[in-house]
């Protein structure tokens, strides 16, 4: 039997009253913060998921800013190209109507004051910021990436503060002696250019070589710092083939174009034959076919060679052993050959041109890989240089990316040189032409400058007609851009609907976590009041009595 002390009874008493009172607390604060959990002791499976949820929320607004930034940029670039787009049609229309036969004298001056506004405006466009960054610049976006500037031989545009085009094109006015001086001078400051790509595989070698040699033992880095001087030796090569000031989307194409031109020629002439041999049979079929252009210039090759079979089949029956026969027999053979090569419906005088690019091509060949090659072998280095150069132009690629979502990037910028042209190819190169061309200029000068530094002016004839396909192509180079520019907003778009569903889900996951269901969490607080305001009434009458009480 136990004995219930007044003591005992207090204690009990004033501690289910602290439990009440501490109920209560826990209500009161529920309902005023509107929170399970006051901390993480207080149920540790909620608050560990709240850490994942709100480092979830906070990754997903980052990102969501990022869109917005990257939405904004290439809005910029859109509206820019845009722009652009709409003055090269209006450049198209102007050489349309300046080709006319029906045009007069005041009406091309007024064409070569638009086309003057006209190239400021396009500077302009290229010249586009967002929010003080160039959207055209690539990884240089603190500085406007074109200018248009004057020199000793002639307005221009540069691009970073290079040249496009360095004696791209010159008016017919300015002496040789002139070009040959401001192109040596000049020589260093085009953009992009061979020389540079090669100084920069010699860096990445060495960087490579002492890497390996630090660890010798290690076989990958060997391979790297091999590949790096392969890569070196390939661009130090072309340095020497097309020269140093080109720029290398120029020589990368000349390089393709020169291995297609030497794998044709296989075909042609068979893998086994010596470089020289080729030049020489090449050499030969071209002088061939462009002395048949007087005669047969516009006939296709088939109807040619369907003329000189009759004519070396007279002379023939006239005399088999006459220096005509001999010449009309070597005139069909050609022909007949040509068919094989060009195919039948080429005429004459395209057949001329073609055998007299892979004449000089050849010829290039027999200078660059020894004219005791033989095809097979110049063709695969030449299809390996291609390759080399292709892969120097993309690792010149200066994208500008921003992480919009988890593990997803997106492309924001267009590189001007895409938009506009490089080298010899480009957008300024043409309304130069079309400034001299409707000043009433029929000719133009281009110059080159070689490795050694030999510098070659060549005059070039200047047809209006000729721009307007040039303009179509400037034209396609924007809407190329537009379109690849178009597919990466479309995909930004979907990825800043995806990130708004998923700021939704996981707020809405944090909510459900953390905040208290208020009805329930009311109700809670009603019975805590009730219970402690009970438990005090209870104690009170089971305490009521004191020591004076006693003492009386």
């Amino acid at each position: 039997m136990y004995r219930i002390t007044n003591g005992m009874i207090a204690a009990n008493t004033l501690r289910n009253i602290s439990a009440a009172a501490v109920r209560l607390a826990a209500a009161n604060e529920a309902v005023a913060s509107n929170m399970k959990i006051q901390l993480a002791s207080d149920d540790p499976t909620v608050a560990t998921r709240a850490v994942t949820y709100r480092s979830t929320v906070s990754q997903i607004e980052q990102y969501q800013d990022n869109a917005d930034l990257a939405d904004a940029w290439q809005t910029t670039t859109d509206n820019a190209l845009s722009s652009l787009s709409d003055t090269i049609t209006t450049l198209k229309e102007i050489a349309t109507a300046a080709a006319s036969d029906t045009v007069t004298a005041d009406d091309l001056e007024n064409y070569a004051t638009e086309v003057a506004t006209y190239l400021q405006n396009i500077v302009s466009y290229m010249n586009a910021d967002e929010s003080g960054s160039y959207v055209f610049g690539g990884y240089s976006t603190s500085e406007e990436p074109y200018e248009l500037v004057t020199t000793d031989i002639g307005d221009t545009v540069t691009f970073k503060g290079q040249y496009l085009s360095l004696g791209g094109v010159i008016s017919s006015d300015v002496s040789d002696d002139d070009i040959e001086a401001y192109l040596t001078a000049s020589a260093s400051e085009i953009y992009d250019s061979l020389s540079d790509a090669a100084d920069d595989a010699y860096t990445a070698y060495t960087t490579a070589q002492t890497a390996a040699t630090a660890d010798s033992s290690n076989i990958v880095l060997a391979a790297k710092a091999a590949s790096a001087l392969a890569t070196y030796n390939t661009l130090n090569t072309a340095v020497s083939t097309y020269g140093g000031t080109t720029n290398l989307i120029d020589a990368a194409a000349a390089a393709e174009n020169t291995a297609d031109t030497l794998t044709t020629a296989i075909t042609t002439y068979g893998g086994t034959t010596t470089l020289a041999t080729a030049a020489a049979d090449a050499l030969s079929t071209s002088t061939t076919l462009s002395a048949e252009v007087t005669t047969y210039g516009s006939y296709t090759l088939t109807a040619a060679a369907s003329e000189a079979k009759s004519a070396y089949e007279t002379a023939y029956a006239a005399d088999p052993t006459s220096s005509t026969t001999t010449a009309a027999k070597a005139t069909y053979d050609a022909l007949e050959a040509a068919i094989t090569t060009y195919g039948s419906t080429t005429t004459v005088s395209e057949a001329a041109e073609a055998a007299e690019a892979t004449s000089d091509t050849l010829a290039a060949a027999v200078t660059t890989y020894g004219g005791s090659t033989t095809l097979t072998n110049a063709a695969a280095s030449a299809e390996d240089t291609a390759d080399v150069l292709t892969a120097a132009v993309a690792d010149s690629d200066q994208d500008i990316t921003y992480n919009v979502g988890f593990s997803s990037e997106v492309t924001v910028n267009v590189e001007g040189q895409d938009v506009t042209g490089e080298g010899t190819d480009n957008l300024f190169n043409t309304v130069e032409k079309l400034l001299l061309a409707l000043n009433g200029a029929t000719t133009y000068k281009s110059a080159t400058i070689d490795s050694s530094g030999t510098v070659t002016v060549t005059t070039n004839t200047l047809d209006i007609s000729d721009l307007i396909d040039e303009l179509g192509d400037a034209l396609d180079r924007v809407t190329d851009a537009q379109g690849t520019l178009g597919a990466s907003m479309d995909g930004l778009s979907d990825i800043s609907d995806s990130l708004d569903d998923a700021y939704e889900a996981y707020n809405s996951l944090l909510t459900d976590n953390e905040n208290i269901d208020t009805a329930t969490a009311t109700t809670e607080l009603a019975s805590a009041e009730y219970t402690y305001e009970a438990a005090l009434a209870v104690g009170a009458k089971v305490i009521s009595k004191s020591l004076i009480d006693y003492i009386a």
